[in-house]
This record gives C-alpha cells, structure tokens and sequence, in this order.
C-alpha cells in the first residue's frame, strides 16, 4: 500500500484498534444481553417448575385416594352394593376440589357370583354429585384401557386422555389401583380429573409471570405417550370429539420440534420453532410424576407427564433487546471517538518509524537473519530496534529447537508404529479360532490406544480336553512394555503347554519374569483353563479385573475367587486358584482396564456396573457380538474422547458336550455380521 506514513498507520495501527475496540463493545454487549436473556430463561425454568410442582401435588393428592380406597375394599367391610355405592358417594363428596368422578370395577363375578360386572361409578354433575353403572351392555368396562391396563401390569397406573362416554361425558385422565383380596386381583378403583379443570389449574399466573414471560405465554402438558393433554388449541367441551377415535393429539403433530426435545432428557428453557404460533419460541420444561422405567417398557420417560411452559421470544427477550441497543449506540460513539485520536497521532509520527516499519516486514515475511540499526536519535525508537533484534533471535533459536524435535518425535512415532504392529501380530486375531470344536466358541477383540501399551490376550489348547484361555495387561507403556508383553505371553503358553498344573504354572511364570524384569514393572493376569468335556473352568486372578459370568438362564454377575498378587512382585509367591461349573450356554467375559476406565465428556468413568447392565443384554448373543458390542458401547460413551489405554475384551461360551452339539449350538456359534443399534432404538 502506497502513501503518507500517517495514512498507512491508519490502516494498520487504527484499522486494528478501531476492530478491536468495536470487538470489546460488542462482546461487552453480547454478555449483557447472555445475561439478560440467562434470566429470562432461568424465570420460565423457575415458573415451569412451580407450576409443575402445584400440578404435581394435586395429583399426588389425587393419587392417595384410590390407594386409600383400596386399602378399604380389600379389608371385606365394604360387602354389600349399599355399602359400596355410600363410600363411593362420600368419598367423592369430600374431594370435590380434586377430583372429576370415581369408579370401583369389580372383576367378573368379584362382587357377587350372581352377576357379571359391578362398577358404580359417581361424577359431579351441574346437578350435583350423580350415581351411574358401568357395566351396562353398552359400555363393558373391562375393554377399556382405565380398567385393562392396570389389571394386566398389576400396578397403579395414569391412563391416556379419552373422553368418558359411560358415566361423566368429559374428557379426562385416569388413576387406577388394582385391589385384592388374599392376593387374587378383585378389581379396579378409579379417581378422573377432568382435562378442563386440569387446564384451568395449570393455566392460573400470577400478574408478575405476565410480566416477565409477556401477554403470549400459554401452557402445555403431555403425557409420557406424548398426547397433549392440555393446551390452547385444544377444545375438550367440543361435543363433535368425544368419540372414542378423537382423542387428544400427538405433540409431534401440533409441534414436531417440541416433541423432539420432549423425547430428550432436557429441564432448561431452550428456543424451539412453534408451528401453531408460527413464530420462535422459549420452552421452559417442568416434569410432573417422576417416576422409574418398567423393565421392557420401550421409550420409557422417567415421568407420567411434563409440563411446557411456552413464550414468544421476542417478548421474553425485548428487556435485553432494548438493553444491546443502548450499549451499542454508545460503542459506536466510543468508536468514533477513538478513530479521531487515532487520526492525530498517524499524522505526528515520525521518519524513523517508516524505517522500522519497512524492516518490521522483512522480518515477517521470513528474514530472521536480519539485524536492524536505529536510524534516529530517540529513546522509544532505540527500545523498538532492541525489541525487534531480540525478537529476530528469539525465532531462530526457536525454529532451531522445532526443527530438532521434530526430527526426534517422527524417528520415535516410526520405532512406536513398529513396537505396535509386532504387538498386534502376537495376538490371535483369526475366528472362529477353533471351527472344528463345536463344545465352544471364543472370541475376542482388541483396540489399541495411541502409545503402545502392555495388554494382551491369548488362547490354545493344552490337549484335546483342556482350552487355555489368558487375559493380561502390563504395567508401564511404550515399547518396554511391549516387550515385556511377549516375553510373559511366551512364558505362560510354553510352561502351560508342558502339562504342570495351573498354581506350579503361574509361580514358575512369576518367578522367571521377576528375574526379567526391570523395576516397577508387574504384570496382572487372567488365566483359565477350560475343560471342554465337562465345562468345569480352574482359574487364577492373578491382581486382575473379576470377569463376568453370562450364565444361559439372563444372570449376569462377577465370578469372583482365585485372588492372588499379580505376578513380577517378588520371588516365592504363592497363588491360589478356584473352580466353577459352567453350564451348556454359559459364557465368561474377560477384559482389561481400559474398558471400565475409559472416560467420558464429563470426566466420568465407564464402571463395571455398566458394564453389567451392557453384558445383560447382549448375553444370549454369538460371543463375537457379545465383545463388538461391549466395544461399540464404550466408544460411544467415551464419545471424540482420547482413548488412554487398550481395550481388550475376550469372551467364551461353553456350548455343551460333543455329543450334545445341535443346531442350536451351531446358531449359538455363529458369526454372522454385528449392525448395532443404539440401545433405545432411536
């Protein structure tokens, strides 16, 4: 660029200042503005959750009376119609404030021999509390999911949004408690909360949440099959949908992108698009029931219902709207202010700055070996070319020592790469290993970390009845431990292959790698010798981790014994060994530290109790998807994380006898290809 120093000094010096002055205010402003909008948020997160909170304690209350209910019609007092029907009238009476209606549904014949159904069912009326029979002919009570459901789970439960044709002609939720009597299932006791009253008790703000979430904020809740159970657009007086195909919508079909986050484990107030407004919109969560998955259960939410809270954004926002716009006028006077300064002083610079500017470029554009001398007699000109000669010097030793580790770093990667592919050549890697042995299958798979590490698996047989089978991992990392790695794999298959038994095995191994090795390295080690007759394992864990025993009947649990110190301790040591029974279809799973200590985003580690819970649902699997699913899992719970150590996992299914082999042995050792899902199928 070409023209009066004072010009160039401009565009380098306030160009620069002037962005960096606007880039201050802005972020000044943009904090200002997280901060009001953060509590903007945080009021809609705060008004969610007392709202929910007041729902939920009415329905807590709601709840209490069928399981009080209950608790009567089991103790036999109530054993005539008169009886039943006055409790029901009473009880009703007294929770006016609560509850819609109330119903007992006797199972066929559970009230009287002499007739198929009993269900009185009492309701608040414009006329006042009203007495109606359910099981008349053209209602059958026992269809309906409010009486169905409950019975089938044995357990209270909330129904989804219907209109009531039998009794109370409304739209409404139910809570039904099955009752017994002498442990047999006798029937069903009901409390109902109307939609509208559930709508008008959610929908009661104060003037102060008006004013903080603005005129257009409104209510939703759903259920945990995602039904709108309330909401402005929806209309439960309507005569035209209380047939029992018109129920409540889906929230995915008034919103689909509030039904997404709904599906998720979310509780603060996040921005989402809102087709029925047309418009952005801040979406404050609130949960109502919490409660724990049912085993099976698909896309179990841990609550019955969830209360949204929804405000215009531009409403909810305007306080820090207004707030960045005063302090963005101010910035652009402050900009302009600094731009005049500037001007000033470009236009007083001196000659000798030109010189140091010029030389200032050549150093930037790669002349180190340049060496300046001030051309003027002032003190801050005499500091700058010290500066700039300091600086020269600083980058060359600097690019020196770069250029030096750089050359040490790509010759010590190459001797890892090479100590990593002689590590990974070690290990069996061919399956299934034994095909012609259909009394058991093995399996097994390593990843490898970054540095080379000392884990290490193997397996062969020791005659035509014993599988040796070995887990280890070794202390340290890098190539010594690599090395160290081979020696003690060499060691145990040699000393195992000559017949001695497992505990004169593992101490003769001890005691040649004490003598190998270096200090501070030990080995941990898993061995266990299998016999492929009978499935009766001996094993010794030598300081390892406890393998897990997948047994064929869904018990998953640690196989715990045969705990010794872990080997290159010390000379002399002694190791004890245990025994088990496998049964046909029993499998073990063997692993290393790297699995249960692989982290995740939030610094939280992988546990063996995860683990557990993985193993139990993979244990009827082929053992080669039981591993590439235990390794699947771990890196998607370590996520782009760092992988720290190896990760090595071994597993092995005795499939029975020889002479018990079938085809369902041979659909227990197949190796078809693994496609894995995440676990909720989503």
């Amino acid at each position: 660029m070409k023209g009066p120093l004072s010009t160039r000094l401009f565009v380098w010096v306030g160009v620069p200042a002037a962005l960096l002055f606007a880039l201050v205010v802005a972020i000044s402003a943009q904090r200002s503005f997280d901060q009001v909008l953060l509590q903007a948020k945080v009021n809609a997160e705060e008004t969610a959750s007392s709202h929910a909170a007041r729902i939920e304690t009415l329905l807590r209350q709601s709840q209490k009376i069928p399981e009080m209910m209950a608790i009567e019609l089991e103790s036999g007092r109530l054993d005539t119609e008169a009886k039943v029907e006055e409790f029901l009238h009473t009880v009703v009476d007294r929770n006016r404030n609560l509850v819609y209606g109330s119903c007992i549904a006797f199972k066929p014949r559970g009230f009287s021999p002499d007739r198929t159904g009993y269900g009185p069912y009492v309701y608040q009326s414009p006329e006042g509390l009203k007495l109606e029979f359910l099981d008349n002919p053209g209602y059958d009570y026992f269809s309906w999911a409010w009486y169905r459901e409950p019975r089938d789970a044995g357990r209270p439960l909330w129904s989804e949004p219907y209109f009531d044709e039998g009794g109370g002609k409304t739209w409404m939720i139910t809570y039904s408690v099955p009752f017994r009597r002498d442990n047999l299932f006798l029937g069903i006791v009901t409390v109902d909360i109307a939609l509208d009253r559930l709508f008008s008790e959610a929908s009661k703000m104060s003037a102060k949440e008006t004013q903080r979430l603005g005129e257009s904020a409104y209510i939703m809740i759903v259920d945990r099959a995602e039904k709108v159970l309330v909401s402005p657009s929806l209309d439960f007086t309507d005569a035209s949908r209380k047939d029992r195909s018109a129920m409540a919508p889906y929230l995915k079909d008034e919103n689909p992108d509030l039904a997404e986050l709904v599906r998720k484990p979310i509780e603060e107030c996040v921005p989402v698009w809102s087709k029925r407004d047309n418009a952005q919109m801040l979406a404050a969560f609130g949960p109502i029931l919490r409660r724990e998955a049912t085993p099976g259960e698909p896309e179990a939410k841990p609550w019955e219902m969830m209360f949204i809270l929804m405000s215009l954004r531009s409403e909810t926002i305007r306080p820090a709207t207004n707030l960045l716009m005063w302090q963005i006028a101010l910035g652009v006077a402050g900009l302009a202010g600094l731009l005049g300064a500037l001007v000033f002083v470009a236009r007083s610079v001196s000659r000798p700055i030109r010189e140091l500017s010029s030389a200032a470029r050549q150093i930037a554009a790669g002349n180190l070996e340049l060496t300046l001398h001030p051309n003027g007699s002032t003190e801050e000109v005499s500091r700058l070319t010290d500066a700039f000669n300091k600086m020269t010097k600083d980058l060359r030793m600097q690019m020196q020592e770069l250029r030096y580790t750089t050359t040490v770093r790509e010759r010590l990667e190459g001797e890892l790469s090479a100590a990593r592919s002689i590590q990974m050549s070690l290990l069996p890697k061919v399956f299934p290993a034994f095909p012609d042995r259909p009394e058991f299958d093995i399996h097994a798979v390593v990843r490898p970390a970054r540095e080379v590490g000392g884990d290490f698996y193997d397996f062969f047989l020791i005659d035509e009845r014993r599988l040796c089978i070995l887990i280890s991992d070794v202390a340290g990392k890098g190539v010594p431990a690599a090395l160290f790695m081979a020696v003690t794999k060499a060691l145990i298959k040699a000393t195992a292959l000559s017949g001695c038994s497992l505990p004169k095995l593992i101490r003769a191994v001890n005691d040649e790698l004490c003598e190998e090795a270096d200090a501070g390295m030990f080995v941990t080690l898993l061995i266990v010798i299998l016999d492929t007759t009978t499935g009766e394992i001996e094993y010794c864990n030598a300081g390892h981790l406890s393998p897990f025993l997948l047994g064929v009947d869904g018990e998953v649990g640690p196989l715990d014994g045969g705990h010794s110190p872990a080997l290159a301790l010390g000379l002399g040591l002694e190791f004890s060994t245990a025994r088990h029974q496998l049964k046909p279809g029993d499998a073990m799973f063997m692993f290393t530290d790297g699995v249960t200590e692989a982290l995740s985003k939030t610094r939280d580690f992988y546990s063996p109790h995860r683990l557990q819970i993985v193993l139990r649902d993979v244990y009827s699997l082929p053992v080669q998807r039981i591993t590439r699913s235990v390794v699947q899992d771990v890196r998607t719970f370590a996520a782009d994380q760092d992988q720290a150590d190896d990760i090595s996992v071994l597993a092995v299914r005795w499939v029975g006898p020889v002479d018990s082999a079938s085809e369902d042995i041979a659909t227990v050792r197949g190796h078809e290809p693994l496609i894995l899902q995440p676990p909720d199928g989503r």
